[in-house]
């Protein structure tokens, strides 16, 4: 991290230093939000590998399970980790799915909650019919699959809520720049309380 500039007692020189100021904070807003950036990303690959071997879990669980049962048994729930178009960079999916047919799938919902955004974790219901042994399954990999999401979720915050700060600063910086310079204190004071 750079050395914040101080400040001097001239008027030139104290422009000079603000400039400096603004100059050192605009890099260093920049670099916190490249530092975030970074870092998300890293997290991100680590819980992406760690969805994909949860997806890999389940799936072994489910053909095992559907090799033992009778074909009206068989189940129909898939577990997907995928990336939609419109995601952010390293961003991802966790998502249940139940097959229609050969090669065709519907993705289910999890529904909204009560301040309608979408739930973290799936509720039985969101299955619809399902055998037993997929109940047992989504009971066990559905609470992990719950929690990913909501550090999914983090994240994306996280990121969004560091790239409006050079924007915010950099507006300042035009407020100052368009704004008169006053002539003295008293032109901020009501007339009634002036100390003239």
């Amino acid at each position: 991290m750079g050395e914040i500039p101080s400040t001097t007692s001239s008027h030139s020189a104290g422009e000079l230093v603000a400039d400096n100021r603004d100059a050192w904070l605009l890099q260093q807003i920049d670099a916190l939000d490249t530092e975030v950036e970074q870092r998300c990303a890293v997290i991100l690959e680590v819980l992406r590998e760690q969805a994909i071997d949860l997806q890999t879990d389940f799936t072994e669980a489910m053909l095992r399970e559907r090799r033992t049962s009778p074909p009206s048994e068989r189940g129909r729930i898939g577990l997907r980790v995928r990336t939609a178009t419109t995601s952010a960079p390293g961003m991802f999916q966790i998502e249940w799915y139940r097959v229609q047919g050969k090669q065709r799938t519907k993705y289910l919902r999890r529904g909204k909650d009560k301040h309608g955004r979408p739930r973290m974790a799936y509720s039985l219901a969101s299955f619809g019919r399902i055998t037993t042994w997929e109940e047992a399954l989504i009971r066990e990999y559905e609470p992990q699959c719950a929690r990913l999401r909501a550090l999914l979720h983090h994240i994306g915050q996280l990121r969004r809520s560091t790239h409006p700060i050079l924007r915010e600063y950099q507006e300042l910086l035009a407020l100052r720049e368009t704004a008169e310079p006053s002539t003295g204190p008293t032109d901020i004071l009501p007339s009634a309380t002036r100390l003239d």
